[in-house]
């Protein structure tokens, strides 16, 4: 495991930070935050392999999820 790993999990509060990592297993890295805690992140989810080769194509949030989210945006400004 590198002595620090930057997040690179799109969306994650943390991406594009570079933080001290305090262990690294096959699956999991925990680093340390600024404030002195630990934090757990999955090893995917940084760059303690190398920089990833293209850019993740995953999405955080699925189809019907949105769906659901425009539906209750539209009932909320309804009752409005």
């Amino acid at each position: 495991t590198p002595s620090d790993v930057t997040v690179t999990r799109r969306h994650h509060p943390l991406q594009g930070q570079r933080l001290e990592a305090v262990f690294g297993g096959a699956a999991m890295v925990v680093v340390r935050l600024a404030d002195g805690t630990t934090m757990r992140l999955p090893r995917t989810w940084t760059d303690a392999d190398g920089a990833p080769s293209h850019e993740p194509t995953e999405s955080v949030f699925s189809v019907e999820a949105l769906r659901d989210l425009f539906r209750l945006v539209d009932a909320i400004g309804r009752r409005t």
